[in-house]
């Protein structure tokens, strides 16, 4: 679940930046973890530079590992909603709503226990169409595809 999100600024500001511009930065008081673009701070738990042999290294391999819980929460938000994988063709003022719809509806369907989406690669040369029925409508023919991926019988 995303429990804190900031979507004021564009995609190229980098981390720091936002995090050091950030109402839970100056709200917060237990330590965090952030990766080596944070730099030092009292609150944010990052790698060291170069780590001795022993707990330095261990401090790292664990500070990784929560990473990658962080990336892979980012990796089910957008496998839930495919919008935000690829370029989003809204005008530019509604992309910040759409992420905080997503985050919030994605948000909701944990609470819930919904399960996450599943990565599914397809074949890009395999013919899924269902060929009997091209004189459907364009839409209704897209909503008979959907309906019959694995993914949506679960």
């Amino acid at each position: 679940m995303f429990t804190s999100v900031d979507i004021g600024w564009p995609g190229s500001v980098r981390d720091s930046r936002i995090w050091r511009n950030s109402q839970t930065r100056s709200q917060l008081i237990n330590k965090a973890n952030g990766d080596g673009g944070y730099g030092i701070q009292p609150c944010i738990m990052t790698l060291f530079r170069n780590p001795t042999p022993g707990a330095e290294i261990n401090y790292n391999k664990l500070l990784k590992q929560e990473r990658v819980i962080i990336e892979r929460c980012f990796g089910q938000l957008k496998r839930r909603f495919n919008i935000l994988q690829y370029i989003c063709r809204v005008k530019l003022e509604n992309v910040p709503k759409i992420i905080i719809a997503c985050i919030v509806l994605h948000n909701i369907a944990k609470s819930l226990g919904d399960p996450d989406f599943k990565l599914v690669e397809q074949d890009p040369d395999e013919d899924e169409g269902n060929h009997e029925n091209e004189e459907l409508p364009l839409r209704q023919l897209g909503q008979q595809i959907r309906r019959t991926r694995e993914y949506y019988n679960k």
